[in-house]
């Protein structure tokens, strides 16, 4: 089965050369690295968004490039301690369109998020668990995973009701936790990599509605958090989108720190939403 992923392109501009992602699901460009001036690379990816229909484009960034992207029609949404191998790394944005920029749901984010940091001191309870096997996910759950985000998603960012592309990230650095009940996975979630940066993205969390409220997600964040510590990585992160309130709650429970809005970053349920960034330093 072939696979549309968004792969690294290497492109050449003016004096420069960068490695981007070109995601047309989710009509944004993201900038791997460049090299060169910041403005001959933003025209460039000027015309590559118009020809791709883009919407978005953004770049993780040390302190010392703000600036200079700030000056091309940047602006920052978040700020992530450690994001770039112990240093921090600045989510910048250039929003293409006017509706791009625009949130119409800010009102109930922040009721979402004012709910979620009432519960930051609050222990998580495990007492349910007697009913559910807990285990790490292999390619042979694969076909019931992508049964899973089908299910839970009527669109997703990546193509997670896909079983092959499943087993592709499996294959590149990204593991799964799961929660099983009577020999069916009912809730899962992922441990996105980066070993280069030393950053882990808490991804890919789901449960069939049938099984909500019963804390399995805590349970599978702690789990997987519990395979993080202790080893190299510097910092833990999650896009939670922002209108989810059991998603923020989760986050904020297992004291993750807000620390952003990205607005209409992702195409998820059927349309684009803003997502909150929640961070652990580890």
């Amino acid at each position: 089965m072939l696979l549309e992923v968004p792969k690294i392109e290497k492109i050449e501009f003016d004096e420069g050369t960068a490695k981007v992602k070109i995601d047309e699901f989710n009509k944004r460009i993201k900038i791997v690295s460049f090299q060169g001036e910041v403005k001959n690379l933003v025209n460039k990816l000027m015309i590559l968004s118009d020809k791709n229909n883009i919407g978005k484009i953004c770049y993780v960034s040390s302190k010392e490039k703000i600036e200079e992207f700030k000056a091309e029609g940047f602006i920052m949404e978040a700020k992530v301690y450690n994001f770039l191998n112990g240093k921090p790394g600045y989510f910048l944005s250039k929003f293409i369109t006017v509706e791009r920029k625009m949130s119409m749901v800010i009102p109930e984010e922040e009721e979402v998020l004012i709910k979620s940091r009432e519960y930051a001191d609050e222990d998580y309870k495990y007492d349910t668990y007697n009913k559910y096997l807990i285990r790490n996910a292999t390619k042979e759950d694969a076909r019931q995973l992508a049964e899973l985000y089908d299910s839970v998603f009527e669109t997703y960012p990546s193509p997670m009701n896909n079983s092959d592309y499943i087993k592709f990230v499996m294959d590149n650095d990204v593991f799964f936790k799961i929660a099983v009940y009577q020999n069916k996975i009912v809730s899962a979630a992922s441990a996105d990599i980066d070993p280069t940066n030393l950053n882990v993205e808490m991804t890919d969390c789901a449960t069939y509605k049938a099984h909500r409220g019963k804390g399995l997600m805590g349970r599978l964040i702690f789990e997987l958090e519990k395979e993080l510590k202790g080893k190299q990585y510097k910092v833990l992160y999650s896009m939670a989108r922002s209108i989810s309130t059991g998603m923020n709650i989760v986050f904020s429970k297992h004291d993750y720190e807000y620390s952003g809005r990205l607005v209409n970053h992702c195409h998820i349920c059927g349309k684009f939403e803003d997502m909150n960034i929640w961070v652990k330093v580890l």
